[in-house]
């Protein structure tokens, strides 16, 4: 397809939907959140949630196999801020009441390198996609989650008029 060009731009889940209503981008690939009825979605793929945790945390010993969201309730959170809109923050409340509590969110961030280095400073703890396990920062160690809820999707999206 060398007539095809791609123009690449990295954008939170909600600026994806954004832009596609709008019609500045004709495809977008997003995390799982409410859309309007004129976007038609295609599952690109699933993939589990893990736990993120300093490797000095007292979970890390004997967690290998993997540890329950509710292990994490009286940690304190490093997550992406409400308002990023990544489709994760409603995920990972929805998680978590389904698992007894209500995170407690310590430390904000819009990035997800940014997450995991405070993750490795002892700030907190997190929940990501296991796909985010590629960043491999000193100090961190990926758990997986247990609880049969704790998946990501990943969704292709464009505007339905062009199907």
């Amino acid at each position: 397809f060398p007539a095809v060009h791609l123009n690449l731009r990295e954008m939170s889940s909600t600026q994806v939907a954004e832009a596609l209503v709008e019609e500045s981008i004709e495809i977008g690939i997003m995390r799982p959140l409410g859309l309007p009825d004129s976007l038609s979605v295609v599952e690109l793929m699933r993939e589990p949630l893990v736990a993120v945790l300093s490797s000095k945390h007292p979970l890390v010993a004997g967690s290998e196999e993997g540890l329950f969201l509710s292990a994490l309730a009286l940690e304190p959170f490093v997550f992406f801020p409400r308002s990023y809109g990544s489709g994760l923050y409603a995920q990972l409340l929805s998680l978590a009441r389904d698992a007894g509590f209500s995170p407690h969110f310590a430390q904000e961030a819009g990035e997800a390198m940014t997450i995991i280095g405070l993750v490795a400073a002892g700030l907190g703890v997190s929940v990501l996609p296991a796909s985010y396990q590629r960043m491999r920062i000193d100090g961190v160690v990926y758990r997986p989650l247990l609880d049969p809820e704790a998946v990501s999707a990943v969704w292709l999206v464009q505007r339905k008029d062009q199907n």
